[in-house]
């Protein structure tokens, strides 16, 4: 395991009757682990099973209060609450092993194993038909959780998992919160493109932050928007300028632009959700009959999609840290360094690749030199998009290190350059969209290396056929010179310009270092 787990449990390890495999998903605190049951008939407990282990020894009081509080929160409605479209949790238990500190005392939820997610799904390229009917059961499941008496207060598709029949489970509860009355009270933390505008500037009290269902309400409006468009329904090209935009929409400057791919029936789901104060918002009963009507499946139950099958385990990346989308168990997913199954892909959920994030596209890119793990499957994923040859996984790990040194929150704003890749905000602003459109509005600094990787890699692509055909020497670290500078001066100059000599000499090091021997 390459990756610092919070809980780091070695493989074959035991607890109750459970034998821990391979790691699933790492965050602040807990980890997440396959596991497999053994010894016994197992009093119905399935064969496998998701760990998730959360410490209770370690860390400051501070953040073992908070620990406790969301590890009670989660327990609680799992206890209390099974829901079909609610993910299931077999049994709890407590690590007895004075032996090894790490883990004695350390809390394990049992959870039943998903084979992706949500955020998995919408990676995919092309992207799986049958969004409709996700979203739907996304919907039953909302449904079924207000009607119990409690509020989410996490919806996001990285919270949706899917399971190898196709169908859908929320997860990670441990923002959840029972209502008392009209309220409940949750943590004082949120996604901030799925928060409502009305807690973007709330207060935060002793008891934590009241939230409301229609918190949940508006999530799913931005949830739904974004699995059937592609697109969220606020423009802005970061989360932070589409936090601005959502406060500006709630004040009455700005207006809500659904995409024109919205089918219309979905428009009216989405408007109802995505109301400018809660008052105004649909409740969820009424929005589960709309959402069943746009879905066309009449009575009050929707049609499983075909299962779903990620395309290589895409990883996403946010707030500087990378979180991969394979599963929504409330933590950070990373891969095993041994070349493990990627997260949560294992089995028939793994797909072409059943390979881990940290080995992933070995034959292409260097496992041993130095590229961090957490990088390495966004940069391959990258270099694929693009069909120039030219644009490789090593040519863009070595701008990356020579650029930034894999630093995601490098700032130098003497330079005006900003994250891993060395974006100016008003360059980075042309090249941030998948579908080749310039955001609307400059973006605004930290840039998050999955937004900062992928447009240098369209940036690359559009460079290099704009590079003369006859100029001497090699034609990558020449378009990784245009990156630099422009691909204007390096065909002026025939070549490299005097000036970035260093720069190119650093990348072309680097870049036969991260290739593999027989790639060269």
């Amino acid at each position: 395991m390459t990756e610092a787990y919070a809980v780091p449990v070695p493989k074959g390890y035991r607890v109750g009757c459970w034998e821990v495999r391979a790691p699933i998903a790492t965050g602040a605190f807990g980890s997440v682990y396959e596991a497999r049951r053994v010894g016994g008939d197992g009093g119905g407990l399935p064969r496998t099973a998701a760990l998730k282990f959360l410490p209770t020894g370690t860390g400051t009081p501070r953040q073992l209060s908070h620990l406790r509080e969301l590890v009670e929160r989660e327990v609680e409605l799992h206890r209390r609450l099974r829901r079909p479209r609610l993910v299931r949790m077999y049994e709890t238990l407590v690590v007895d092993d004075p032996a090894t500190p790490a883990l004695d005392g350390a809390t394990v939820l049992v959870l039943e194993k998903a084979a992706g997610s949500l955020s998995a799904r919408l990676s995919a390229s092309p992207r799986p038909p049958g969004g409709a009917a996700l979203v739907a059961q996304v919907c039953e499941g909302l449904a079924q959780l207000h009607r119990a008496g409690w509020v989410h207060g996490d919806l996001k598709p990285a919270n949706v998992l899917l399971m190898e029949d196709g169908s859908v489970r929320l997860a990670d509860f441990n923002m959840a919160a029972e209502l008392e009355g009209t309220h409940a009270y949750t943590p004082a933390f949120s996604t901030p493109d799925y928060t409502p505008p009305e807690l973007l500037w709330s207060e935060v009290g002793e008891r934590g932050r009241r939230i409301r269902p229609s918190a949940d309400v508006w999530a799913f409006g931005v949830l739904a928007h974004l699995v059937l468009t592609g697109s969220f329904p606020l423009p802005g090209g970061t989360p932070t300028a589409r936090r601005d935009a959502a406060l500006a929409y709630a004040r009455g400057t700005e207006e809500l632009r659904l995409s024109p791919g919205l089918p219309g029936p979905w428009r009216e789901v989405v408007a109802a959700c995505l109301t400018r104060t809660h008052a105004e918002r649909i409740g969820t009963d009424a929005l589960l009959r709309r959402v069943t009507a746009a879905c066309g499946t009449g009575g009050g139950r929707t049609v499983p999609p075909r299962r779903v099958r990620p395309r290589r385990a895409v990883l996403a990346v946010a707030a500087g840290a990378v979180v991969a989308a394979a599963l929504g168990y409330g933590v950070t997913v990373l891969g095993d360094g041994d070349g493990g199954p990627a997260p949560g892909l294992s089995g028939a959920g793994a797909g072409a690749s059943n390979v881990s994030a940290a080995s992933y596209g070995a034959g292409e890119l260097r496992t041993d030199k130095g590229v961090p793990a957490a990088y390495r499957l966004l940069i391959v994923e990258t270099a694929h998009d693009c069909d120039r040859k030219e644009v490789s996984p090593p040519l863009i790990a070595a701008m990356l290190k020579v650029e930034s040194d894999f630093d995601p929150d490098l700032s130098d704003p003497a330079k005006d350059e900003y994250g891993i890749a060395r974006w100016t905000p008003k360059v980075l602003r042309w090249w941030m969209n998948e579908d080749g459109t310039p955001g609307e509005t400059v973006p605004e600094p930290p840039f998050p290396p999955a937004e900062s990787i992928p447009a240098m890699g369209r940036y690359l692509c559009w460079i290099t056929p704009r590079l003369d055909a006859g100029l001497p020497g090699d034609r990558r670290v020449l378009i990784a010179v245009a990156y630099r500078t422009s691909y204007d001066k390096v065909n002026d100059a025939g070549g490299v310009p005097p000036k970035y000599r260093d720069y190119a000499d650093r990348v072309a090091h680097h870049l036969k270092e991260y290739t593999p021997p027989g790639r060269r």
